[in-house]
């Protein structure tokens, strides 16, 4: 375990990212990880918000590593479409 992170690796584990409710949303997700995640381990999740104006989508998959979780969420945060990251 790292001392940076509580979190013991290799782990199942989901990052949400949050943008406006647009056609590609999702696509632009996927199309962010997919080079950081094994294709048949990861799942996408969308879910609107109560007015529908924006769309979170949550992505399931093993993190290997901090350092490999961290590639995740530079990754989505360098998009200007994604607005949050949990």
């Amino acid at each position: 375990m790292s001392s940076d992170t509580l979190i013991e690796f290799p782990t199942d584990i989901s990052v949400k990212a949050m943008g406006l409710n647009e056609d590609d949303f999702e696509a632009l997700i996927a199309d962010l990880v997919r080079p950081h995640v094994e294709a048949d381990s990861v799942r996408f999740t969308v879910v609107p918000s109560k007015e529908g104006k924006y769309l979170a989508v949550r992505v399931h998959f093993v993190a290997t590593s901090h350092e490999h979780l961290l590639s995740i969420y530079a990754a989505l945060k360098a998009d200007e479409r994604v607005l949050y990251t949990l």
